[in-house]
């Protein structure tokens, strides 16, 4: 056979292949473009991730999808490249409940905030400007969440059209302003999926081109208009039903918000339902009692969703090709490496509107250009800005010039609240036996003051003690020092035992000056040394004592501190010491010359729900003469339970004691309740001559305690070395 007669064949079988491709060709054009409806739900729509994992293995292409709230960062994310395998990695590997925290975990903040933020004030806080009270716009402004999305969606940080995205995708939101919907199809990703899920009240509202937006449930819940908008010919509508509670159940303040948030979900839910078509499909997933905000059980919705696709596979079915690939998606393959571990930061920018100088924002990044991208050391650095208190939002991007160069853009969104701040405090000791003591406060906070970050504090606290303290914190950021004056002015009682036996009750009017220079280091401690000046106006009201009538102590002060634990009153891990040594001098004006040096130490565990904590503490002041003022102390609670505050004193002293704690429960952040109990060991002596093993008292307790916004509440009894059992109740007073 010749070449010349093979041709032909060949031609024919060519044309024969070209044919039947282009019929498979024609077939793929001809198919129904599909879309993907994903509703609001909160922690129950991650059911969303099971009906993926259905629509995956049968094969169903999706052409483009459009979600609101969870339903957009579940459609944000498959819509970016994810396989729904790797969402279901994602969604149970997120620690949801720290995403809606958005301070910096204690052990991470730097020493200063960690002052700031212990003792006797709570943490929270009321912006005041203008002369009027500012509240936060939601209890979480999501400096975590955005940056977990901020993380989650890299890959596609470069794509500002979600129509170039692999499945075009549309995020749904809600104007705060207008109540209308809004449709989110260009921009940032990660900003606009954030945007959606904006509970409002909760989540503090994002702003968008100059609108004000909250989550989208408030007005387009399930949005099967946008979908079809989007040229979607047959909708997969997946919808979270929503449940109402019975009258006898809205019983709290939280019941009664979330049923009206289902209220809302249901009027704006049944308006789109009733637009789909006959060819449509709605899944609702059985989420039983899972409700919005269960994001503790995250991991259970998923198998909801893919029983409730299953349920619905003979319809499903129809839509599944055969001839078309990729599997899993419908779209265009993604650029996974964007950013990789060899990415080098060229330069770093920072948009800062604070009145803080870039500089000190940079200390805090720590991030210096030339660095490699760590996601991890950037978050951190966030996060620190973040915790100066100057911002409501401290977000980042990464963009890439036209040499190839990464840029790490810095936003620093100032705060709404302006830069004063009031916080409040109140603690509260009752031995039941008449001995009651209490203290209300507040506390302004006038933040960045200057360039380089001085603040500047004023309390006051009133109750069996008053006390005005006012402090300039001074910070000199590029050296690490800071320069702290300090000024207070207190009345309070002293008093004065024999055993068990109060002898003399004085009221002490105290005036004091203090000036500290000192060091910090990063977030674990610090060092200061300073002189300081006080005298005392006694006033003897119970009893027969003799004092002059003014007091004066002046000298100087070497202090250090350590400080890692990851909570203030209430540890379950981390450490704290003190050392402090302080040097009374005539030559200053004090009454006496003293030395007296004070060591403490604290060392927290847990396991579980089983804590230990254990604290020692040592003192002496080198003399066995009477200070009167300037001794050493014990008294409270783990410190000689059951004995009054300051009970014992001396000049030499030893203490230990080991607290033991069990979580009983933990009602989703806003309260944990423990049982537990305290062992404890020590003395007091006025001559170093008198220290003997024999003489130390071992103390204890038994009790039943909390863990609230407003600061630990315990109520017990306290057992002392002479077997006397007395009750107690501490209000806002830790370990």
């Amino acid at each position: 056979m010749t070449v010349t007669s093979r041709f032909p064949r060949y031609l024919n079988i060519t044309l024969l292949i070209v044919l039947l491709l282009l019929s498979f060709t024609s077939i793929a054009q001809a198919r129904p473009k599909i879309g993907l409806v994903l509703g609001g739900g909160g922690a129950a729509g991650v059911a969303h991730v099971g009906v993926l994992k259905v629509l995956e293995e049968n094969n169903i292409p999706i052409d483009m999808i459009a979600g609101t709230s969870m339903g957009a960062i579940v459609g944000g994310l498959y819509a970016s490249g994810m396989s729904a395998d790797e969402l279901e990695k994602t969604v149970n590997s997120l620690q949801w409940l720290d995403l809606f925290e958005d301070s910096q975990p204690r052990k991470d903040q730097q020493f200063h905030q960690k002052e700031v933020n212990s003792g006797f004030f709570s943490s929270f806080e009321l912006g005041l400007k203008d002369r009027k009270l500012k509240g936060p716009s939601g209890l979480v402004t999501g400096q975590k969440l955005m940056f977990e999305l901020r993380s989650l969606f890299t890959p596609v940080n470069h794509i500002q059209n979600f129509d170039q995205l692999p499945i075009p995708f549309r995020a749904v939101a809600t104007d705060i302003e207008t109540g209308q919907a809004v449709v989110l199809k260009q921009g940032n990703l990660a900003q606009s999926v954030r945007a959606s899920m904006a509970i409002p009240g909760m989540f503090s509202p994002v702003n968008i081109n100059g609108r004000l937006l909250v989550d989208g449930f408030v007005s387009n819940n399930v949005p099967v208009d946008v979908g079809r908008a989007m040229g979607a010919d047959i909708l997969i509508v997946v919808n979270i039903p929503t449940f109402l509670e019975k009258q006898g159940k809205l019983d709290s303040a939280v019941s009664v918000g979330l049923q009206a948030m289902q209220l809302m979900m249901l009027k704006t839910t049944q308006p789109q339902l009733e637009q789909m078509q006959p060819r449509d499909i709605l899944i609702e997933p059985g989420i039983k009692d899972i409700g919005n905000l269960a994001f503790e059980r995250v991991s259970e919705t998923i198998p909801l969703g893919e029983n409730a696709a299953r349920e619905q596979l003979s319809h499903l079915q129809k839509l599944a090709v055969k001839n078309e690939l990729p599997q899993r998606l419908a779209g265009k393959p993604i650029q996974t490496n964007l950013v990789d571990e060899h990415v080098r930061i060229a330069r770093i920018e920072f948009n800062n509107n604070s009145g803080l100088s870039d500089d000190v924002l940079r200390k805090r990044l720590g991030v210096s250009e030339g660095d490699r991208f760590d996601a991890a050391i950037l978050q951190r650095g966030l996060e620190s800005i973040y915790g100066l208190g100057e911002f409501d939002l401290v977000d980042h991007h990464l963009a890439k010039n036209d040499q190839g160069q990464y840029i790490l853009k810095v936003n620093a969104v100032p705060s709404l609240a302006g830069k004063q701040r009031l916080r409040f405090g109140f603690s509260l000791s009752d031995d039941f036996e008449g001995d009651t003591q209490y203290q209300f406060g507040v506390s302004r906070i006038s933040r960045g003051i200057n360039e380089q970050g001085g603040e500047w504090s004023n309390s006051l606290i009133i109750g069996d003690t008053i006390r005005f303290d006012s402090e300039f914190y001074q910070p000199v950021p590029d050296k690490d020092l800071f320069v702290e004056p300090h000024f207070w002015h207190e009345q309070r009682d002293f008093f004065f035992y024999e055993g068990d036996e109060r002898l003399a009750e004085v009221r002490g009017r105290e005036l004091g000056l203090r000036l500290d220079v000192g060091r910090e280091f990063g977030e674990w401690g610090e060092a200061r040394a300073g002189a300081f000046y006080s005298y005392i106006n006694p006033d003897v009201t119970t009893g027969q004592l003799e004092l002059a009538d003014q007091i004066h102590s002046a000298g100087l002060r070497f202090q250090y501190q350590v400080d890692t634990m990851d909570e203030d009153l209430i540890p379950t891990d981390g450490r704290r010491l003190l050392v402090e040594y302080t040097k009374g001098l005539d030559e200053l004006g004090s009454d006496q010359d003293f030395d007296r040096l004070q060591i403490k130490s604290d060392r927290a565990w847990s396991k579980g729900r089983h804590g230990l904590i254990f604290s020692a503490e040592a003192g002496t002041t080198f003399t066995d003469e009477d200070l009167l003022t300037e001794g050493l102390s014990l008294g409270g609670l783990g410190r000689m339970s059951g004995l009054s505050e300051n009970q014992l004193a001396g000049n030499h002293l030893v203490n230990a004691s080991l607290a033991y704690l069990y979580e009983l429960s933990d009602f989703s952040g806003v309260a944990q309740f423990y049982i537990g109990g305290t062992a404890e060991i020590g003395n007091v002596w006025d001559d170093a001559s008198e220290i003997n093993e024999g003489d130390l008292l071992l103390t204890g307790s038994l009790f039943i305690g909390a863990d609230t916004p407003l600061g630990p509440a315990f109520v017990g009894i306290a057992q002392t070395e002479s077997y006397d059992t007395r009750p107690f109740l501490y209000v806002g007073q830790g370990f």
